[in-house]
């Protein structure tokens, strides 16, 4: 069984319960079907081609970008592999729909990590999306990016072209902003910069039609205490307070990969897409060229018929953090002892192939106002008056029901937490080794030392967040660590190399994550005791007013975090070959010909942002490479 955000009601405190259940019961039901002329180029196995000039390797949200923009030219012919099928459910597309209070199972895969000893061995919760679109279909619909710093860190662990100026084209390119209606915008302060941040993409940045009156004591809260405040987190400034829009359209319908890349695309001859297929191997020549690639129907036996399917110019992976180091895994590049245990003939060892494994590990805090403003997030299942206009007004496309998780962010930079200095000192002078996963070769611990000395040395910087606290006018929130220097791996099933792979994420091994969230906790009691907050009477509720030692907060982690949100990236890392790298600058596999990766997995360190925005932004870029690679 499936380990999940809902496996322990700890998790989903009362406030968070309550926003959780009334987000899932309204606004769901004035959704639209997706036309099924938008689905012209869907093909079944029998009417695919025997070659493509390009095959992308997944149908998810990075999948989508690389073929839309590879299909742009009608000479080039491109075939999209998706294990997953279309969600046509019209809710999937309401803002009620947002991570975590919906999560359909059909539109996810079906892994458990193993145990996590720093969760008290209970399983990390593992959200990968097996549907076209990928995690843009099911998300939060948050669209932050990081700050400047959180990709210039990328490209100063050996990565040319992947700083903050090198990449803002492409977050520009990926997206067009709507400011939000002006009276909105006077009387909660919502602040942006459009000309800085945004350009004429095909994803939607819009914010809702809606914000709760007690969002304005947050915020002066969060002054109070001397949070640092910016205009505009898309701009580069992702860290103190700041807004950001969320990804639907103007009509505050969900705007995604799907929406966005494929209808567009999706009556082009050039472009065919295949879904309910697994790719098995890519195949290659004598060469060590990628030629071809394995398929066979999905929920079959592992010896049921297989199609293979040629490329004639380069083959893209973008299965995502968990299949695509599986798929290099399978097809013989990866750690040679793994391979070889698995009986898979090896043709590249590279040790990076399924280590690195980061995500954003989540707490929730809660607490109860006892005299908050009216209306709150509880007016909509608490007064019936308040409840039907709200209903009325979503009839129009109006109204709090045009809200998804939240827009109003802070990423505390580590200089803002309580004793901070000692996080830092314990970073530099701990034994880092005994941390690691126990497969880590001396290169990989290597270059895990080199990225902690990029991070640590990034860590006192006021422009740069290392955790996470949603607030909307609720008064209970998810606190998200950001930067962890805990690591993991997603390595092969030996007995099964067809299995998903087997999956630890290690959680809190590494001390320092747990005291950075034990200084985000005392930070976020501060804000809740300001004289600004005295308005709203706030009581906390969990982990509780007696939980006050750090060995007690400690205790409360483990028995009810959980190993991420659905951020999980960095198994096939871009980084130089001699500090374990799978991918050079190029997203070209180091060792072969032919092969390229364009989704999460090429993130070498984890940035403080939902992934979403990040995600187009690596794709984006990834088409023009390849673009570039095959001009002639």
């Amino acid at each position: 069984m499936r380990a999940n955000i809902f496996s322990d009601m700890t998790w989903f405190t009362p406030s968070v319960l309550k926003l959780a259940q009334l987000l899932a019961t309204l606004g769901a039901v004035y959704g639209y079907v997706h036309t099924s002329g938008l689905k012209a180029r869907q093909i079944s196995a029998h009417e695919m081609s025997t070659s493509y000039d390009y095959i992308v390797v997944g149908g998810g949200q990075s999948g989508l970008v690389v073929a839309n923009r590879l299909s742009e030219n009608p000479n080039r012919s491109v075939l999209v592999v998706e294990y997953g099928y279309f969600d046509d459910n019209p809710a999937q597309v309401e803002p009620s729909s947002s991570f975590p209070v919906s999560l359909p199972q059909k539109d996810l895969f079906n892994a458990t990590s193993v145990p996590q000893p720093g969760l008290n061995n209970r399983l990390g919760q593992v959200l990968a999306a097996a549907v076209v679109g990928g995690g843009s279909t099911i998300n939060g619909m948050v669209f932050d990016r990081g700050s400047a710093e959180d990709y210039d860190i990328w490209e100063r662990f050996g990565n040319p072209g992947w700083g903050w100026k090198h990449l803002l084209p492409y977050f520009k390119k990926s997206t067009t902003f709507t400011p939000p209606r002006p009276e909105l915008a006077r009387e909660f302060n919502i602040t942006w910069d459009a000309e800085r941040a945004y350009g004429n993409g095909p994803i939607r940045a819009n914010f809702p039609d809606w914000q709760w009156p007690t969002l304005k004591i947050q915020w002066d809260a969060w002054r109070e205490i001397g949070m640092p405040v910016n205009v505009e987190g898309a701009a580069g400034d992702a860290w103190g307070a700041y807004w950001t829009p969320s990804s639907m359209d103007t009509s505050y319908r969900r705007s995604y990969s799907r929406t966005g890349y494929w209808d567009p695309a999706s009556t082009r001859k050039n472009l065919d897409l295949l879904i309910g297929y697994r790719v098995n191997e890519v195949l290659f020549n004598s060469g060590k060229r990628a030629t071809a690639v394995t398929i066979q129907e999905r929920d079959t036996p592992n010896n049921a018929s297989r199609i293979t399917v040629r490329a004639t110019r380069e083959i893209i992976l973008c299965a995502g953090w968990l299949h695509t180091p599986q798929i290099l895994q399978r097809s013989g590049l990866g750690p040679r002892a793994r391979l070889e245990e698995a009986g898979v003939e090896v043709l590249v060892d590279l040790p990076g192939v399924g280590s690195n494994l980061q995500d954003h590990p989540a707490f929730i805090i809660d607490y109860q106002y006892l005299t908050d403003l009216f209306p709150n997030p509880s007016s909509l299942t608490d007064n019936t008056t308040f409840a039907a206009w709200a209903n009325e007004q979503w009839i129009q496309r109006r109204g709090p029901l045009s809200m998804g998780i939240t827009n109003s962010l802070v990423t505390a930079p580590l200089v803002t937490l309580p004793n901070y200095h000692t996080v830092l000192q314990k970073g530099y002078t701990q034994d880092v080794e005994a941390y690691l996963p126990k497969t880590y070769s001396a290169q990989q611990v290597k270059s895990f030392i080199t990225q902690r000395d990029i991070l640590l040395a990034s860590f006192p910087r006021l422009n740069n967040g290392v955790v996470e606290m949603i607030f909307a006018g609720q008064p209970g929130t998810f606190i998200i660590l950001m930067k962890p220097l805990s690591r993991g791996t997603t390595l092969l099933n030996t007995t099964d190399v067809y299995a998903e792979p087997i999956i630890d994420y290690n959680t809190n091994i590494n001390p320092v994550d747990l005291d950075i969230m034990v200084s985000t906790i005392m930070l976020y009691r501060r804000w809740m005791s300001t004289k600004a907050m005295e308005r709203l009477t706030p009581v906390e509720t969990f982990p509780g007013l007696n939980v006050t030692t750090n060995e007690q907060i400690i205790a409360s982690l483990k028995n009810t975090m959980q190993s991420g949100v659905g951020h999980s990236c960095c198994t096939a890392a871009m980084s130089p070959r001699e500090l374990s790298g799978v991918v050079a600058p190029d997203l070209t596999v180091y060792g072969v010909i032919g092969l390229s990766i364009g989704d999460l997995s090429v993130v070498p360190i984890i940035p403080a942002t939902h992934t979403c925005a990040t995600v187009y932004a690596i794709a984006e870029k990834a088409a023009d490479l390849i673009k570039a690679r095959h001009a002639s």
